[in-house]
């Protein structure tokens, strides 16, 4: 994978996680993250434990 094709990949995956922590917690639920899935998947924590969803 290129240098360009690297960047270009990480911009667009901090901007999808940022359009994530734009929705309320509800909605969030709802597609089974929490505020704090969303801020670990940020820090590159990928293999944070999932949601419980809706309890």
């Amino acid at each position: 994978m290129s240098y360009f094709s690297s960047l270009f990949r990480r911009a667009e995956r901090n901007k999808a996680l940022s359009d994530l922590l734009k929705l309320d917690d509800h909605l969030l639920r709802d597609i089974g993250l929490t505020r704090t899935d969303v801020t670990l998947m940020r820090q590159g924590r990928h293999h944070a434990s999932p949601s419980r969803g809706h309890e």
